[in-house]
């Protein structure tokens, strides 16, 4: 999502990319998008599940899934090939009770259950 006050929310993000080149992904906010939100998406077998750039701002990523990423193909994942890759700066991205196992500069909150355990 290249863009300001967008929200993409609902949605199934599956298969997306390959491990090269490496700016594959499910979702994305990238650019200096601002003030949007990701939420209640279900994000797996992707080479990045989540994706924010370093340029976004006021990005709030909350209640999703996502799992499976990078990939059953990638054998040795990369920094950047992870269930959800934050780039943006500090304080700049709000991650809120997302299922995810692998993270760069994000929490994950394990499936227990079924249910995500709380963050």
């Amino acid at each position: 999502m290249l863009g300001h006050n967008s929200r993409v929310r609902l949605n199934d993000a599956h298969g997306n990319g390959y491990a090269q080149p490496a700016d594959d992904f499910g979702i994305g906010v990238i650019g200096t998008g601002t003030g949007n939100l990701v939420e209640e998406n279900t994000v797996t077998a992707n080479s990045t599940g989540i994706r924010v750039s370093a340029g976004a701002r006021g990005t709030t990523i909350r209640n999703n899934t996502v799992v499976g990423n990078p990939a059953i193909q990638v054998g040795n994942p990369s920094r950047e090939a992870v269930d959800i890759l934050n780039l943006a700066p500090p304080g700049q991205t709000t991650l809120e009770r997302n299922v995810c196992l692998t993270a760069v500069d994000a929490p994950c909150a394990v499936a227990i259950g079924g249910r995500p355990r709380p963050q």
